[in-house]
Formats: structure tokens, sequence, C-alpha cells
């Protein structure tokens, strides 16, 4: 044990960088566990569309939709999430698979929708740029 504490006090920003680090760890498992929607890859996405008729919600502005989106998605801004909640209803069990340029509007929308008691709810990770890295086709209109 006295090692352990000489170690310390002669290596304490080593130490406090060690306690950082494990902290930063700890707190990123904590948020993937407390999650209540799924990060899906470009190939988990397609599959869930292919095999389970996955709704694919784009949450981006209309002028950002126009300028390409992924075939067949709906175009729901993020500002306008809450408000459309009761339409996005009529597509009962069908996975919502939400997704924006990045990812964090798209995620920010399967929190809101959590909240509003939603479940079997998606975010793409990486968004958009995850799929035209994949090289899947975009829509443009």
């Amino acid at each position: 044990m006295d090692l352990y504490l000489e170690f310390i006090t002669r290596h304490s920003l080593l130490f406090i960088a060690l306690v950082v680090i494990l902290v930063l760890l700890l707190q990123t498992v904590y948020s993937d566990l407390m999650r209540k929607h799924k990060l899906l890859t470009t190939p988990e996405a397609i599959r869930l569309i292919n095999r389970e008729d996955a709704v694919i919600i784009d949450t981006r502005n209309s002028s950002e939709f126009k300028a390409g989106h992924i075939t067949d998605a709906i175009n729901v801004s993020l500002p306008d999430i809450s408000e459309q909640a009761e339409k996005l209803r009529k597509y009962g069990v069908r996975p919502l698979v939400f997704y924006c340029k990045l990812g964090p509007r798209g995620d920010e929308a399967c929190k809101t929708l959590t909240k509003l008691g939603f479940t079997n709810i998606y975010n793409l990770s990486g968004g958009l740029q995850a799929w035209q890295d994949a090289n899947m086709p975009l829509v443009k209109k």
C-alpha cells in the first residue's frame, strides 16, 4: 500500500490523468446503458429497412432534405418532432430510424420521442455522412 501512495505522490499528474480517463470512460459506458434507443450502423439500418419495413425519418431542415436524402425518407425537422409525434404514431409498431447529417439531431429526435412514449426507435450512427461513406444511394429533389 505504501508503494501505491508513494507512486501517486511522485506522479500526481499521471495519476490525475488516469482518474480523468476512467471517469470519462465510465460516463460513456453509463450513457450508452441509459440510452432508450439503439444506434444503428448503416448495414443494420439497411436490414431494418428491408426486413422490417422501417420508416426512415430525416430530421434535417427541408433545404438539406431536398439536397439529398435516403430513398423513401420522410422529412420531419428536429424542431417539429414533438408536434409531429401523433402523425408518426400512424406507423404503429414499425421501426422508426432517424438520421441527420452526422447524428446529433437524430439522437435528439429519438430522445424526444422516447419521452413521449415511443418505442422501437433507432438513430443512424454517423447520420447521412455514414450512409454516403458506405456508398449508399441518395435521392435528390
